[in-house]
């Protein structure tokens, strides 16, 4: 081989080398999850494994090196104590968002609001907690929030309610459901539709959508395993 032949096949595999290093210096780098929501989202009596806890086991399994904070609070809606005073005094979405996820640094976030947002305390064809408006604005604030970090978001509709409770929240659950598709279009960020999720899961089940919701409304582990998966594919394929 001549010098000159020699000093460029060098340059290749010089440059090879130092690409593969970055990148597995990359792929080997700890990543940081949150996930951002409510009861179904935080550790629950009843639920053996919720869904944060999975998709730390899932990635570690995939040899993903990840940490993941479970950001979730029962009771909690996308907006803040000050928007609605009658029900869960506690840290809602808006007032908590800083240190409960941005605080953090995450590269990736999980969105999983609208249960509590779309409730309607005083039953039908009254006020949910917060209207629809509010929800979608507080949605778009955490989103542009997150993405302004750097970080990488997924959003999840509100899981589906089962027949335990009456037809009209359903329905006013359906409209937040379809409002949270729209944000996450508008907004280009990842998006996991629960109720297709969770429907087609039990399209052959006597108990339909009920074996998946032992109270009508929270996931028991088949549900939280149904979620995961759906997290951990989009990480995989989003990294």
């Amino acid at each position: 081989m001549s010098l000159v032949k020699y000093f460029f096949t060098f340059l290749f595999l010089g440059h090879f080398l130092l690409n593969a290093t970055a990148v597995f210096a990359q792929t080997d780098k700890e990543i940081l999850i949150v996930t951002f929501g409510n009861s179904t989202t935080a550790p629950r009596k009843g639920v053996d494994t919720v869904y944060a806890a999975r998709v730390h086991k899932l990635l570690s399994e995939a040899g993903i090196k990840n940490r993941v904070v479970n950001s979730g609070i029962g009771g909690s809606h996308t907006g803040s104590v000050k928007d609605n005073s009658t029900f869960a005094k506690i840290e809602h979405g808006r007032d908590r968002f800083q240190k409960a996820v941005l605080d953090h640094h995450p590269d990736w976030v999980t969105l999983n609001f609208g249960l509590n947002d779309a409730y309607q305390d005083k039953g039908i064809g009254t006020a949910s907690r917060i209207p629809l408006e509010k929800y979608i604005e507080n949605l778009n604030y955490f989103i542009s929030q997150i993405k302004e970090a750097n970080g990488k978001v997924i959003v999840l509709t509100p899981n589906p309610i089962g027949s335990k409770l009456e037809k009209f929240r359903y329905e006013r659950l359906m409209q937040y459901k379809k409002a949270t598709k729209n944000v996450a279009k508008a907004n280009k960020v990842y998006f996991i539709d629960s109720w297709k999720l969770f429907y087609r899961h039990t399209r052959k089940d006597p108990k339909s959508i009920d074996s998946l919701l032992p109270d009508g409304t929270h996931p028991n582990d088949e549900g939280h395993k149904l979620v995961a998966g759906a997290i951990v594919k989009i990480i995989k394929r989003g990294r």
